[in-house]
């Protein structure tokens, strides 16, 4: 039956899909309403609605702190935290053997990543939070498994086979190998680096590929994705100013995985900034820059993940995001503790500061 949006209750439920401008529903057939989805309604200005007839409601009062869908968040007590911090610590170990001049042991590095990758491809919203676990300190060890699981996902939700995605994940972790080759000052440097710093810095894919050539077991599309990272389509990139069609589709993945995780995270010389924040600005370079195909799996897995989740916005205010515009990604709508939505599409001056939960 036909409800006019001001009369529905909590417990209702809705008996179609509700639509606004976009061919995604606002909110879906079969969802018994909160009190959240009822304000989305009104937001969206939607007149009247279709429930199920003979309907039990519930007092309005209990759902205050409901949220519209039930997310997985991260927890330092699941199984996943204790397994990825004994990868970062291994990798540490293999980075400090590499600086005293030990080869690569390619078996050692597969044998840390491997079981990590089918425990996180499991485990989606883990992917896109990894960055909070990163530090200044150990950054560069954080970020060699980070990219490696991050690399390994993108390449699940791309389709390729099982043994691409172990191949692309192996290539995410031993991507900044050649920085074993970086004066470990620099590394460190809370500083921004001066032309010679970084200068030295851009020769790390050189030096990464140049230790693992001739290595047994490691195939070529590796060995250029190591090479490629800092590539960019439009040639722009590092070390050598390869794009388009030379650029092979592993070092494309690797690649956006690579500046995703790094600007997510605390570095010595900056501040960790949220994803939502971070795929604003990939997004508005991937003309040119990154391969929309892979960036836009990226945004979409995000935007997934995150109906219920508890941000901070610029302006320092405290909300939940209640719907995601299919049209923008970055820009959903936040329910402001206490106060009324926020299209963030309409609200240019605005954006998510921090995830909270």
């Amino acid at each position: 039956m036909k409800v006019h949006v001001q009369n529905l209750k909590t417990g209702d439920m809705l008996n179609q899909d509700v639509f606004s401008l976009s061919s995604r529903p606002i909110v879906g057939q079969g969802t018994e309403l909160t009190r959240v989805h009822i304000e989305v309604l009104k937001a969206f200005n939607i007149r009247e609605v279709d429930v199920k007839p003979s309907q039990v409601t519930t007092d309005p009062q209990q759902d205050q702190t409901e949220s519209t869908t039930t997310t997985e968040t991260p927890s330092l007590n699941d199984d996943f935290y204790p397994k990825y911090m004994n990868a970062v610590t291994q990798y540490k170990k293999m980075f400090s053997n590499w600086q005293a001049g030990s080869p690569v042991e390619l078996f050692k590095v597969r044998q840390e990543i491997v079981p990590l990758l089918e425990l996180a491809i499991s485990k989606p919203k883990m992917i896109l939070s990894l960055h909070h676990f990163s530090n200044e300190k150990d950054y560069v060890y954080h970020h060699a498994i980070s990219v490696a699981l991050i690399s390994s996902f993108l390449a699940k939700k791309l389709s390729y086979s099982k043994g691409d995605i172990i191949q692309i994940g192996l290539a995410g972790a031993l991507i900044d190998c050649g920085m074993s080759k970086v004066q470990p000052r620099i590394l460190t440097k809370r500083d921004t680096l001066n032309k010679e710093e970084f200068e030295e810095i851009k020769q790390h894919p050189i030096l990464g590929y140049k230790m693992l050539k001739g290595t047994p077991g490691i195939k070529e599309d590796v060995l250029l994705s190591i090479l490629q990272h800092h590539e960019r389509e439009d040639g722009s990139g590092y070390p050598i100013g390869t794009k388009g069609n030379n650029l092979r589709s592993f070092s494309r993945v690797v690649a956006i995985a690579d500046v995703f995780h790094a600007m997510t995270s605390e570095r010595y010389y900056r501040m960790k900034q949220s994803p939502f924040k971070v795929l604003e600005q990939m997004l508005m370079d991937q003309f040119g820059k990154f391969d929309p195909k892979i960036l836009n799996v990226l945004v979409s897995e995000l935007s997934n993940f995150s109906v219920g989740t508890k941000v901070e916005l610029s302006n320092t205010q405290i909300g939940e995001i209640v719907f995601m515009d299919p049209q923008s990604h970055t820009r959903p709508m936040v329910k402001i503790e206490g106060g009324d939505i926020i299209a963030l599409k309409q609200r240019n001056d605005l954006y998510i500061e921090n995830i909270l939960s």
